[in-house]
């Protein structure tokens, strides 16, 4: 599944154009999409809530076909339609045009107050007449993208359509995968006119995208062939951060040979023995928090082939210090989140500039606003430069996460949308960056980006699946954790 960006969207349009009709374009859009509702819906009496735009044209097509099969058909039109293509479809719909909405009479509204162009804050009439429909409960279908949505980044100018069902045209817009579009629509459909093929695409990411990821395991093997991880991280503030870690790579019954945990020497009573599988090993600590351990971290790099570090550690100069030695001296893959972004916001991101190892990344948007030093308000309006260029630039695997996850190299990038709200807790980072490091090193032959989006999509699905049984309201991250084993039987079927 590929998603555009408006901009794009809008250049296919254009190009597609030169070889066919605008109107053309819009009479097949809006008879797919009305073929696509009547399978799906047997309406009596629809109201189509028109703008001033294409998009109310859509909108006309399809009460145009609804009136052909017998369905009694009602315009109300918010503002004066300017499009010339609609002004068409006007002047052929032979429905009523109405000035007053009873919402009793009506089983089906469709929405053709926006398209995909909408970038500017609705005015009191739109958001007045957004709310009444979306308080209505009446089925809505949203045409090509849920108005008052941006259809890049998914941004609400004031008010939103919540629809039922989102037909998009051609490609499914990338707003409906971030922010508040997330929460536009029920269900998606998608069909296709005929549009040029874009060169810039974003790849939302799905189970085939991960088709014989996982290698078969030989009989012939031992411990040493499937690699070693570690993970540094806790302190006496937060201690439970590491045991998240550790416990996801654990119970993701990941493959990896060894497991090593290292921890501030004051905790490591609560882990030894915790689980006899995980190796503990105390660093040195000062105040409760790590210490610079030259020695120590000579030991991790000898024996790691992934390592990640930063997960409840506190943010301090002796943490920076130690990441600036692993980046110096460790030559495999390093994972840095949580505290260890924070440390390298406060004492210097440059220096990742001066790395021997495969750096990933994985802040959420307000660890990303003090690594980047942008604002969150402008990251999530132009979320996909940003973080490439950022990914670019420090020659990174960023995995940027929030409701959706953008992961990017700084050259492919893509969208994580599997999840339930079950993940809006505390330690849910934990676990993931505990699954990516054992994929890491499981996965020692495939590059940091496509492990990055795996060890996302399984935090994502493992979530989805306990939600079919457990309220969100309800779910822990641990209990999340114990669900990874059936996501990887999923993944691998």
């Amino acid at each position: 599944m590929y998603a555009l960006t408006k901009d794009i969207m809008k250049k296919i349009d254009l190009d597609t154009q030169l070889k066919i009709k605008s109107n053309d374009l819009m009479e097949e859009a809006g008879t797919k999409m009305a073929n696509v509702i009547l399978k799906k819906y047997q309406p009596h009496n629809v109201l189509l809530a028109l703008g001033s735009g294409g998009n109310a044209g859509d909108a006309l097509v399809v009460g145009r076909i609804f009136l052909n099969n017998k369905i009694n058909v009602d315009a109300y039109i918010v503002d004066e339609i300017k499009n010339n293509d609609a002004l068409i479809n006007l002047n052929k719909f032979s429905g009523n045009i109405i000035n007053n909405i009873d919402f009793n009479k009506y089983d089906l509204i469709i929405d053709g107050l926006f398209g995909i162009g909408l970038s500017r804050n609705l005015n009191d009439k739109y958001i007045d007449i957004i709310n009444k429909i979306n308080e209505s409960n009446i089925k809505i279908i949203s045409l090509d993208i849920p108005s008052g949505i941006d259809a890049s980044f998914g941004i609400s100018y004031n008010a939103f359509i919540k629809s039922d069902l989102c037909i998009s045209v051609e490609y499914h817009k990338t707003g409906l995968f971030l922010n508040d579009g997330l929460d536009s629509y029920k269900k998606l459909a998608l069909i296709k006119v005929g549009m040029d093929k874009p060169n810039d695409k974003i790849k939302i990411l799905e189970k085939n995208d991960f088709k014989n990821i996982f290698p078969n395991r030989l009989r012939n093997t031992n411990k040493g062939s499937y690699h070693k991880s570690s993970i540094i991280a806790g302190s006496k503030k937060y201690p439970g951060a590491s045991k998240i870690s550790y416990n996801s790579l654990l119970a993701f019954k990941m493959g990896v040979g060894f497991l090593n945990l290292y921890v501030p020497k004051s905790l490591y009573d609560i882990y030894a023995l915790n689980n006899p599988e995980i190796i503990v090993n105390e660093i040195k600590e000062i105040d409760g928090h790590v210490d610079f351990d030259k020695d120590k971290l000579d030991e991790i790099i000898k024996r790691s082939d992934s390592i990640a570090i930063g997960m409840g550690m506190q943010v301090s100069k002796e943490l920076y210090d130690t990441i600036s030695y692993l980046l110096n001296n460790y030559d495999k893959r390093l994972l840095i989140d949580a505290d260890g972004l924070n440390t390298l916001s406060k004492y210097g991101i440059d220096i990742l500039n001066n790395k021997k190892c495969e750096v990933i990344l994985t802040p959420h948007l307000k660890e990303f606003e003090r690594l980047s030093g942008i604002n969150i308000d402008e990251i999530k309006k132009n979320i996909f430069e940003i973080s490439k260029n950022f990914a670019k630039k420090y020659n990174i695997t960023l995995v940027l996460k929030s409701s959706s996850t953008i992961i990017t190299n700084g050259k492919n990038i893509s969208i994580q949308v599997e999840g339930s709200t079950g993940l809006a807790k505390a330690g849910s980072g934990d676990a993931l960056s505990g699954i990516i490091t054992g994929l890491l090193a499981y996965l020692y032959n495939e590059n940091t980006y496509r492990i990055a989006s795996l060890g996302s999509y399984i935090l994502g699905l493992s979530s989805n699946l306990i939600a079919k049984k457990e309220p969100e309201e309800c779910i822990t991250i641990s209990e999340i954790i114990k669900y990874i084993p059936k996501t990887i039987k999923y993944i691998k079927s």
